[in-house]
Parts: C-alpha cells; structure tokens; sequence
C-alpha cells in the first residue's frame, strides 16, 4: 500500500538565528505541509528494502538521551571549552538547559551503522533502524534537532506524530534543511543536512474525527473551534477550570501541574495519580493518558508510543502479518519514565539510563518485563555516562 509523505517547510529557530554558522532546524508557530506530495514508492525509505533488517531501536528523549544536570549555568552559549565531551541544547523558557554527549551520540550512529560508511553498507554491516519516540510537542523536536542523534524516525507528541529524514533533493530552498550541529569525530553522514517529510499514513489515522481531528496540524486554530474527540476532552478540562498546555502541538495536549491555580492543584493531583494507575473512567473511551515527569498528556488511544512503535516496526521490518515480526521478538528500547513502560513492556528489553518515577523503580524491583537499569549511582555511571552504557548493551545484544 502506498503511503503519501509530505515535505515539511523548515525555518530557522529565533534562539539560534544569531550567528549565521549556527545549527537550523524546524521551529514555525504554525507548521504547515507545502503541496508537493512525494510517492513512497520512490522516496519512502522504511519500504522494501529495510525488511531485511533484523532489529529495531527505539529511544525516549528527555532524561534518556538528554540530561539535564543541575550545575550547568544559566546563559552559557556553545560547547563549553570547560567540557567537550557535552553538547549544550539551547535553553528553554524556564533558564534549564540539556546536554547530550558527543560519545552518545556516537553510539547511536553505531548503531545505525556499525562500521559502515554508506547508506548501502548499512544492512550488510548490521545496521538498525534508530527511532527516537518523545512526548515532546512537535515545535520543541524542530528545534532540537539539529542537536539530537540522527535516526530513522522522529516521532513526537506521544506517538501522535512521525517524520523521517530525506536528502536534499536538487533545487529545494535552504529553508527546507535542518543542519546538524557538528561535534569532533561526527561522521559526514550525520553531518550531511536533511529534509523531513511526514508520515501521512499515521497522520490520517491520527486526524479521524473520533481521535485528534485535523484542526489541530495549524495551530492558529483555536482549541475552542477544533474539531476532534481529543479537544472536545479539552474544551471539558478547560470548563473544569484547569489550564491546558495546547501550543505546537497537533495531536496531544498536556496538563502540567505548574499552571494550575492553587484551588486546583488539589483537583490536578488526583486526576494525575487516576492516571498513573489506569484507572477506568478517568479519559473518555477513544483517547489515553500518561503522566510524564508530574504531567498528564492526553492523546487519542490509536496514538501513544507503543502503538507508535509497533507501527514502524512493521514499516521497518516488513510482513508481520503471521506475528513473525513484533516489538517483543524484533525491538529495544532506552526509556525512564510512566510514559515509555507500555512501550518499553511490549519490547524484547528496555534499558533505563535513569529511573524517574516511583512506579518504574517497583516495576524493576519486582522484575516485571526484561528492564535493565544501567545507572550506577554508587560507582558513578549516572546521567550521561548511564546512556552510554546503555546503548553499548544494546549493541552487545545485536552481535
């Protein structure tokens, strides 16, 4: 079946617009999709040939591949000469800043590709399939990518939403790239710009009037107008009286405990811990939840990472059909939070560089699923260096 993939106008994010050598990436206020629609047949990537892939790799963003330690300073620009094993993502509103490092970065491209040097080799130098899955709005993964590992897929809003990377095709504007930002040792394939297209497929189940609606993909629609069960919910929280975050994203919403009054904040708390536990009732049948570092994103139940994922294993991996092909047989995942465990469950393991929540911590301690923690607080393997050792297992596993 042949799936349309639509190109994504890029435009240069304002924080880095000052220095004219700097990154660009994907950051519009309102993201829309140009006409030109491009046959998978002869553009999509993730068809055919990727079915003689073996495995996949899944990863979390926030708290996973990026950390955010609490002595860097507010302010700093660039690679600090002080440490150049980090790489600085641009501050967010609040001051805070993640760092990723260079050596994970380079395990990631391991991954993809082994010691190969081309596209090519990839397969036949046991290659796989890299997909970093976030709940992060689609206007915040624009804007870190030029900072983020490269991969096969970048999915955002809780599964909501998926893009792969293009080539530059002759003739296509700069504004259509993303320039990854360069690091010593960066192989030229990562360093290579990219374009991205959409995955129209997932995103026509996704805009179903009975999940996210299509309003939502301009976000100069206002939530009171959209149309889709996902914010006919919102439109119910918001006369509730609490206060949604909406801005950059398309097909999820989230309930972020800060913005609530202090009359609410009580009213929040019980809806957060009704959703951590699943319990029945809580979301209208046709959408779902997950809590995320003291949060609640609310998307539609078709949604949500691990159907997300499921869904490009099978795109990846091809067939399928028989059940010969499943997250449990042919995926890993890196994860640390309530929002990855369906996910990182349904996977064949999961390795967690840090356990963010109370709930994933008595998962690991009474064994349920194959999760592995790599941090290692006693000996010092924590935050940066516990990805690392994360994504080395993984590529042990796959020898």
């Amino acid at each position: 079946m042949k799936s349309a993939l639509v190109l994504i106008a890029l435009l240069l994010p304002s924080p880095l617009a000052a220095a004219s050598a700097a990154p660009s990436a994907v950051i519009p206020a309102t993201i829309k999709s140009t006409s030109s629609v491009m046959d998978d047949a002869k553009n999509d990537e993730t068809s055919s040939p990727m079915s003689t892939y073996k495995h996949v790799v899944f990863s979390d963003v926030d708290g996973t591949l990026v950390h955010y330690p609490d002595n860097i300073q507010k302010g700093n620009a660039g690679n600090e000469e002080t440490d150049t094993e980090l790489l600085y993502l641009p501050p967010s509103k609040s001051g805070s800043r993640g760092v990723i490092s260079t050596r994970t970065l380079k395990l990631c491209h391991q991954l993809r590709y082994r010691n190969a040097s081309e596209e090519q080799q990839r397969i036949s130098n046991g290659g796989v399939p890299f997909v970093l899955v976030s709940g992060m709005r689609t206007t915040t993964l624009f804007q870190r990518l030029p900072y983020l590992p490269r991969a096969d897929a970048y999915v955002c809003e809780s599964g909501g939403r998926i893009f792969y990377p293009r080539p530059i095709a002759d003739g296509m504007v700069k504004e259509l790239t993303v320039h990854p930002v360069s690091y010593p040792g960066i192989s030229p394939v990562d360093a290579a710009p990219f374009a991205l297209v959409e995955d129209m497929q997932w995103r026509n189940r996704i805009s179903q009037l009975d999940a996210a609606g299509n309003d939502g993909y301009d976000n100069e629609v206002l939530v009171e107008t959209r149309r889709g069960k996902l914010w006919d919910y919102a439109r119910t929280l918001t006369k509730q009286g609490f206060v949604l975050d909406t801005s950059g994203y398309a097909t999820a919403f989230r309930v972020n405990r800060k913005y609530q009054s202090t009359d609410m904040a009580p009213k929040f708390d019980e809806f957060l811990e009704k959703c951590t536990n699943k319990e029945s009732g809580t979301i209208p049948d046709g959408l779902n939840c997950a809590t995320n570092l003291g949060c609640v994103d609310v998307y539609p139940e078709m949604s949500g990472k691990r159907n997300c994922a499921e869904y490009l294993v099978q795109k990846f991996l091809g067939g399928g059909e028989d059940g010969s092909v499943s997250l449990k047989t042919h995926a890993y995942c890196l994860c640390d939070d309530d929002n990855d465990i369906e996910m990182a469950l349904a996977c064949g393991a999961a390795y967690l560089p840090s356990v963010t929540s109370e709930s994933i911590r008595n998962m690991v301690n009474s064994q349920v699923g194959n999760l592995v923690v790599t941090e290692d607080t006693d000996n010092g393997i924590v935050e940066s260096l516990a990805t690392e050792a994360a994504l080395e297992a993984i590529l042990k596993e796959l020898q």
